[in-house]
Formats: structure tokens, C-alpha cells, sequence
């Protein structure tokens, strides 16, 4: 949006396009800053909730028919049927719609139900279409094969890679470890995840419970929010791990410098449209084990030894234990086609395609 209005800054300035207008419909559930007019839609994450899914079509074909339109740019699963049924009649006048999908509800060995109902509707609502993008090659070949539609992809939304490598001193990351409740010795695993099903919690814990119980110098340090984490927590305190385990949720607070005093990252995710903190940790040069899963194989670029089966605890409680041991084995170095310079780049070609 910055890129679009012409509001991008240093060290990204160079890249803005600028003179047009940008407006921003989303469920307000976050504040918005980068638009010239907000509206607030009433998107649903959940499928079945037809009454939220009519209220926000009719909310939307509304807000488009006014708008006068050259392009509209829709992201998330259900929020992007919604967004494309409503601009069809927009779409027939001209109005080019961009559907950018961070990651197919269904995939390779995904739930049978995922591939009955959101495939044929996303392969239908490809000729509503103008591009599709994608963000891994798992989901651009079976795009570029099923799809109706031009497909283009990019790696990812960006890092901000001068965030993350910018190097805190061992007393900043020290006093962002007292903050939390960390001590200066303690080993720390970090998992960047919103407490949902999808992310596997439940069995990462399980995972972790008997590395807790060997070392006690060994801590987990979760950092996100989300329906699980009461679950998550209960289950901490029925394995007896509580003294391993941190839930601060998201932090704002000496971010970059916590996460730079952290030993290792794992993310345990059934599903990934890429892994966008999985990157951030290693933008920030933490060693890494993560589920090998769509996406996290795109950033371990074949590197086998980095992965675990997600569903195999066992598995993972030993890749996790070899790590904290090793750590220098799983170290992968950061590559710049995932940096938020090169994405903006990239998106800026494509605006530039489509709006001619």
C-alpha cells in the first residue's frame, strides 16, 4: 500500500510508485495505517458462517460499485471467494482482481474434506481472476496446471532483513532475557505461531516434555496468542514442565533483541503458505528444525536434516534434542529472494503489468 501511495521510506523509498489511491477493506481487527480510506467488512475465517460470508458480499459489492475501481488486490482463504464474488460485475467492466493466496487450504496429504470443498471453488473463481500469486512451487505448479488464470510467484511478503540482522548487544539481548524471565544460560527454542490446531502445539509440547525433563537449563519460549493457549498451558502443567516453558504472547517490547538472544528456532506447523517467522528466525541467524511441510521446504532449499515429521513425536523430540546439542548443524544461511526488497520489487513489476 506505502509502495502504491508513493509513502514507501528509506531504504525502500526508491521503489515507490505513488499518485494513487489505495483503500483497505478488512474486519478492522488491527489498526490500519497505510490506506486513504478504511471500511470495515465483516469477514469470517470460518467457511460454514454463510451469514457473515452474504453480509460482507453485499457490504463489498457496495463499497466496489462506488469506488470506481482500476484494481483489487484480495488475500486469505475465504475473505478472496467473498472479495472475488462480489467484484464479478466490476470484473466483467474491466476492473482487474489480483488474488495473492499465502498458501491453498488443501495440498499434498491435506484433510480429503479441504480438497472437496475449497479446490473446485478456487479453481471456478480462477476465471474471476486476473493473476494469481502464489508464495511456494508447490501451490504455483498445481495453479499453473488446474487454474484458469495467469499465475505468477513471489517468495513470500518480504523481511525486513534490516530489522533482523541489525546486531543488539549481549546486554541488550541479556536485559530483554530478564525481562521475560529468562536466565543468561538457559538454552532457549523459540516457536513464532498463533496458538491454532494447525500450528501442532499440542504435539510440539509433547515433543519437548522429555528434553524439559533431562535439562532444565532448556526452555521453550512461545510467542504468539490464540484460542489454544489455555489448552497449550494446561497441557504444559500436566506434563510438569512448567519451569521449561514461556507464554508471554506477542511481544512488542525488546522483540529483536530477545529474539536475537534465542539458540534455536522450531516451527511445528502441519501447514505453511511459507513460514513467515520461520524466515525472520533466520534472517536473525538462529539455527533452525522445522516440520517438512509445503513452504518450510521452499526455505531449507533441500536441506533434508532440517526437517521433522510433524505428526511423528518421537521425531521431533530427537531433532530437537540433536539441535540443542548441535545447534552449528542446522544452521541455514538467509537468501535475499526472501527479503522485503526483493518482494517489493517484485510486486512493484507486477503493478506495473497489470495497471499498464
Amino acid at each position: 500500500m506505502r509502495m502504491l501511495r508513493g509513502t514507501l521510506e528509506a531504504p525502500y523509498d526508491d521503489l515507490n510508485m505513488g499518485g494513487w489511491q489505495v483503500d483497505y477493506a478488512c474486519a478492522c481487527e488491527e489498526d490500519v495505517y497505510d490506506a486513504d480510506n478504511v471500511f470495515a467488512i465483516d469477514f469470517a475465517r470460518n467457511p460454514l458462517r454463510l451469514d457473515k460470508h452474504m453480509k460482507a458480499y453485499r457490504q463489498l459489492k457496495k463499497i466496489i460499485a462506488e469506488g470506481d475501481y482500476e484494481l483489487i488486490h484480495t488475500h486469505t482463504p475465504v475473505g478472496s471467494v467473498v472479495t472475488r464474488m462480489a467484484a464479478k460485475s466490476a470484473h466483467k467492466k474491466g476492473v482487474k482482481v489480483i488474488y495473492t493466496c499465502h498458501g491453498f487450504q488443501f495440498y499434498k496429504g491435506g484433510p480429503k474434506k479441504d480438497w472437496r470443498l475449497y479446490y473446485p471453488i478456487e479453481k471456478k473463481l480462477s476465471k474471476e481472476t486476473d493473476l494469481l500469486i502464489t508464495i511456494n512451487t508447490e501451490d504455483f505448479a498445481l495453479a499453473k496446471k488446474d487454474f484458469k488464470c495467469p499465475v505468477k510467484m513471489i517468495d513470500g511478503v518480504g523481511v525486513s532483513t534490516d530489522k533482523f540482522t541489525c546486531k543488539y548487544s549481549k546486554k541488550e539481548q541479556n536485559d530483554a532475557r530478564k525481562k521475560y524471565g529468562i536466565k543468561l544460560d538457559d538454552f532457549v527454542i523459540v516457536y513464532l505461531a498463533e496458538f491454532r490446531s494447525i500450528k501442532n502445539h499440542q504435539r510440539l509440547i509433547e515433543a519437548f516434555a522429555p528434553i524439559a525433563r533431562e535439562n532444565k537449563k532448556v526452555k521453550m519460549l512461545f510467542l504468539g496468542h490464540g484460542k489454544l493457549m489455555d489448552a497449550a498451558k494446561e497441557q504444559v502443567k500436566n506434563l510438569g514442565i512448567e519451569e521449561n516453558v514461556l507464554m508471554p504472547g506477542y511481544i512488542r517490547d525488546q522483540y529483536f533483541a530477545l529474539l536475537q538472544s534465542c539458540n534455536l528456532c522450531v516451527s511445528a506447523a502441519y501447514q505453511e503458505g511459507l513460514g513467515l517467522g520461520v524466515l525472520e528466525c533466520v534472517a536473525t541467524g538462529l539455527p533452525l528444525v522445522i516440520a517438512n511441510t509445503r513452504g518450510h521446504r521452499d526455505i531449507v532449499k533441500g536441506n533434508k536434516k532440517l526437517l521433522f515429521d510433524p505428526y511423528n513425536v518421537d521425531e521431533m523430540t530427537n531433532k530437537i534434542r540433536d539441535a540443542v546439542k548441535n545447534p552449528e548443524k542446522y544452521h541455514l544461511d538467509f537468501d535475499e529472494k526472501f527479503s522485503l526488497r526483493s518482494s517489493l520489487a517484485k510486486m512493484r513489476e507486477i503493478y506495473k503489468e497489470i495497471l499498464g
